[in-house]
């Protein structure tokens, strides 16, 4: 098995979900990781739009796509 490190970020989270002792923390503690992750998302997409890397025809390309993960 291999050993991998964690990052200071990883740390942390483990950290605060160790005061967790609640089913409910956990809970709210997920869905403010959601939304922390969500806004990040947001704001990635508002600079691809902003420098046109993305715009109305690359989201309609992207809907005719087809990705899917290869089985083996």
């Amino acid at each position: 098995m291999q050993t991998v490190a964690l990052n200071p970020a990883q740390r942390e989270v483990l950290n605060v979900m160790s005061c967790l002792d609640r089913d409910e923390d956990l809970s709210e503690l997920k869905k403010l990781l959601v939304t922390f992750l969500n806004e990040r998302l947001q704001r990635e997409l508002d600079v691809l739009w902003d420098n046109g890397t993305l715009d109305d025809k690359a989201l309609e390309t992207l809907r005719h796509e087809h990705i899917r993960t290869p089985y083996k």
